[in-house]
């Protein structure tokens, strides 16, 4: 485990499915932090547009792996299992770090005890060319909202050891099925109140245009969530499972 952060290094990993209108900003905002990352690990999940060009075109540190399309929890676990950094920050292609993002989630690793994830809050914007209309239709919430693994969190590599790789039997939500997991089988998680990351909103996001898919996913994060708890209490008893 890494106790010195000032030489932690960090891997941000980026599953893009036909992301070229928007991953340059994504990885610019991961380039412009005040602490350099030792990679940028874009995971092109199938595109059939100029995705992996235009993150090939950044040059180091950024690297793109290219594979058949399998979904976004595939694309996160391949990009994990690629990464060599001592921390990891899951960031998707359409959103963007907030300056300062990476050091001020990194700080907290210097605390007591020493955690295994920190994260911070997030805020949502209306991406720049989308028309008024659709602006009015798709409101923005009021206040920062607190993440989980996907762009406001910085986690240790470890924890991948630890708690297991995301559940790709999750079309929608694998991340937050992972953090629920992680939570339950008692990962030391740092909230910070810092704004360390910007949804973009354009229409076309998961949650907007897979919502009865979204909706069943979160509903099967409960059931198993509650389901562990309970064996967990029971092993705790020393009841049989």
């Amino acid at each position: 485990m890494v106790n010195d952060i000032s030489s932690g290094r960090i891997s941000v990993i980026i599953p893009a499915f036909n992301a070229e209108r928007y991953i340059a900003e994504t990885i610019s905002s991961v380039l412009a932090q005040d602490w350099p990352v030792l990679e940028i690990v874009v995971v092109d999940d199938g595109s059939t547009d100029r995705s992996a060009a235009v993150a090939e075109g950044f040059g180091q540190p950024v690297r793109v792996i290219g594979r058949p399309h399998g979904g976004l929890a595939v694309a996160r676990n391949v990009g994990m299992d690629e990464a060599q950094g001592d921390f990891f920050l899951h960031l998707d292609a359409d959103d963007l770090l907030a300056p300062g993002a990476i050091g001020c989630l990194m700080a907290q690793f210097a605390g007591t005890p020493v955690p295994d994830i920190v994260t911070g809050r997030f805020t949502c914007f209306h991406t720049p060319e989308m028309s008024e209309a659709d602006r009015a239709r798709l409101a923005l919430p009021q206040r920062p909202q607190h993440g989980h693994l996907a762009g406001s969190s910085i986690l240790r590599a470890s924890a991948v050891t630890t708690f297991g790789r995301i559940d790709e039997g999750y079309p929608a939500h694998g991340d937050l099925a992972w953090w629920a997991r992680a939570q339950d089988l008692g990962a030391r998680i740092r909230f910070i109140d810092d704004i360390v990351m910007h949804r973009r909103i354009h229409g076309a996001n998961m949650t907007l245009t897979r919502k009865a898919e979204i909706e069943a996913s979160r509903l099967r994060i409960v059931r198993e969530s509650m389901l562990r708890r309970r064996k967990l209490a029971q092993a705790a008893d020393g009841q049989p499972a």
